[in-house]
């Protein structure tokens, strides 16, 4: 990324903070849109099974509601790739690999295709305990695959996921967990995580060995309960345990 975009993402990072309702959470996925070349977006938090017969909410940015209206009709979350795929594992996932494992799921690709829907990334997170997961899509006509786009997800996804299950209704209850705190020499490396630093980068920087960075991160991601430095990053923002410089 340029330093404009990196900027960018950072002003995103800072804002999603102040998410109170969901049409700040709107507002915050439309500002993604000059980062990622996307023309639907799409905010999910439902139980692990992604299936509609459980609790789940729905952020609706820019996806045709008629869509949405004919996945719930026909109970595409039965067939859905993406979703097949988020039950599996959580992280970014660009849909022409999906559709290739689920070749058996033609008519939902044929019918999202229909509707403008052919190609895109979705990403999410898991709660901690597993109670629910967030999904957030991006879709368009013609987006390409791009380890750009793979890298501002995995940056900015994390900060969503604690703004939407910030906004939306609980889906039977939301676990409230405290943390404990951040030491100084944990909060530092930390900082740098958040610029992007690497292991041996932060090594430099601090003037510590690699295996004393990474056993900085491992306490840090167990005192947050986040299981990616990514995830640690937001939810140490939102707590304020570390904060935007």
């Amino acid at each position: 990324m340029s330093r404009k975009e990196a900027n960018g993402l950072l002003e995103i990072i800072d804002a999603s903070l102040s998410c109170r309702g969901e049409e700040d959470l709107k507002r915050l996925v439309n500002r993604l849109q000059n980062l990622v070349p996307y023309e639907f977006a799409l905010c999910v938090l439902a139980a692990p099974s992604c299936s509609s017969a459980d609790p789940y909410r729905i952020v609706n940015v820019s996806y045709p509601v008629s869509w949405l209206e004919h996945y719930r009709s026909e109970h595409f979350d039965r067939i859905d790739p993406v979703v097949k795929e988020h039950r599996l594992h959580v992280g970014p996932q660009y849909w022409q690999d999906s559709y290739e494992k689920h070749p058996e799921a033609r008519q939902f690709i044929a019918s999202a295709s229909d509707y403008g829907l052919k190609t895109g990334y979705s990403h999410g997170l898991k709660a901690l305990g597993g109670d629910y997961v967030s999904i957030f899509s991006f879709g368009g006509r013609s987006m390409e695959r791009s380890l750009r786009t793979c890298h501002i997800l995995r940056r900015i996804v994390p900060h969503l996921h604690q703004a939407l299950v910030r906004v939306v209704t609980p889906l039977n209850h939301l676990p409230q967990v405290t943390y404990a705190k951040l030491s100084p020499r944990e909060q530092e490396v930390l900082r740098w995580v958040k610029e992007g630093k690497t292991t041996s980068e932060i090594s430099s920087k601090l003037s510590i060995s690699e295996r004393t960075v990474k056993f900085h991160v491992r306490n840090t991601l167990r005192k947050v309960r986040a299981s990616t430095r990514a995830q640690a990053v937001a939810v140490s923002l939102e707590k304020g345990l570390i904060h935007i410089d």
